[in-house]
């Protein structure tokens, strides 16, 4: 049953969780040198700390959705801020490098089973018309985050090191918990099959389940390696505005997503990212312009899933499915664009990942047509 009104002070807190969940990530890779320093290993070898985390998401995303759709979002949550927690504070009292790694494992649990059940709940307690600008908000927690933790973490680190911060990251973890436990509804619950092969074919067969985290996927291959590799050839205040510039454009794409069917609004992103990697790199305006542009599709990704799911278990299937699509773009896309440097050049290669992205999901459209499901 659809809501009837917005529960904006619950949705915000789901996504508090969210950028708790982003800090898993964060905690790490935003102070890697000093995680370093921690097991008296170089960087190298405590990298694996952070991509552990990604991993769990590439093999277990897909049947996050079907736990989250058996167990039902509520306990989800409340176990994953648990678990996380408990674990932030073990850490932060100080583990052997193989325990940490074991530790990680287990927090990549937590991670993938936030990122698939708040959204799906954020849903469920959205009305109808709200639903896409929820999911616009959603998609901006990964980008708050890292830039909340870029700000914060350096003068937490020089007052109290890396425990410190992994500590008060499990504190809030727990404390969220606490906030979250009398107001989240139980929700409804359903026997689905906890079938890994299963669950990825039905998945992959659907377009109305796998339209969303297509999008996603070409743009998580872009993302995360431009602001990699783009500010060693940009002004200072210019490297610094791209992210931020990226949120306006996502949690733009969900509110235009009321008027505008999702998937059209992550073609229009990608063809202006294209349009823009095309003029250069080396023009301040269309590198920031693309960077808007480029924000787009994570904002339609999100707002996708409601959009082209009304089941509840549809919902957590997608969700699931951004999760696995969403690691394997980020995994691979950083090195594809070291490689490129060599080769091609960023500009070439962002503009054919934007090609590849507008042809998947306007074949994906015509999939739908096709099988004469109504579409907006």
């Amino acid at each position: 049953m659809d809501a009837q009104r917005t529960d904006w002070r619950l949705v915000i807190l789901l996504w508090v969780a969210g950028l708790l969940a982003a800090a898993q990530f964060a905690k790490i890779s935003l102070i890697l040198p000093e995680v370093a320093a921690q097991f008296d290993r170089d960087l190298a070898a405590v990298a694996p700390i952070v991509s552990v985390v990604g991993i769990v998401g590439i093999i277990g995303g897909v049947m996050a959705g079907a736990v989250v759709t058996r167990l039902g979002p509520r306990r989800v949550i409340l176990a994953a801020l648990a678990g996380g927690g408990v674990l932030s504070l073990v850490q932060a009292v100080g583990v052997p490098y193989g325990m940490m790694l074991a530790f990680r494992v287990v927090e990549g649990v937590s991670h993938l089973a936030l990122v698939v059940a708040a959204p799906t709940l954020m849903i469920r307690v959205s009305r109808p018309r709200d639903q896409s600008v929820v999911m616009g908000l959603w998609a901006t927690f990964f980008g708050v985050s890292f830039a909340l933790c870029a700000v914060l973490f350096p003068p937490l680190v020089a007052w109290g090191g890396v425990a410190l911060i992994w500590a008060g990251h499990g504190a809030l973890m727990l404390a969220l918990a606490v906030l979250l436990a009398p107001v989240l509804p139980n929700g409804t619950r359903s026997i689905v099959p906890l079938d890994w092969w299963g669950e990825h074919r039905l998945i992959y067969t659907s377009p109305r389940i796998v339209t969303p985290a297509l999008g996603f996927f070409w743009h998580t291959l872009m993302f995360v390696a431009l602001l990699t590799f783009l500010p060693a050839v940009l002004p200072v205040w210019v490297a610094a505005m791209l992210p931020l510039l990226s949120l306006v454009g996502t949690f733009g794409a969900g509110v235009l997503a009321r008027w505008i069917a999702p998937d059209r609004i992550a073609v229009f992103g990608f063809l202006a990212t294209a349009a823009c990697a095309f003029v250069g790199f080396a023009e301040t305006i269309p590198t920031l312009a693309m960077f808007v542009f480029i924000g787009l599709v994570p904002g339609a990704s999100f707002a996708a899933v409601p959009h082209f799911n009304d089941a509840p278990k549809d919902v957590a299937r997608a969700q699931g499915a951004i999760a696995q699509l969403g690691n394997v773009g980020t995994a691979s896309g950083t090195p594809l664009f070291a490689l490129a440097l060599d080769g091609v050049g960023l500009g070439p290669l962002t503009i054919a990942l934007s090609g590849l992205g507008v042809i998947s999901l306007v074949m994906i459209r015509r999939v739908m047509r096709r099988r004469g499901e109504e579409i907006a």
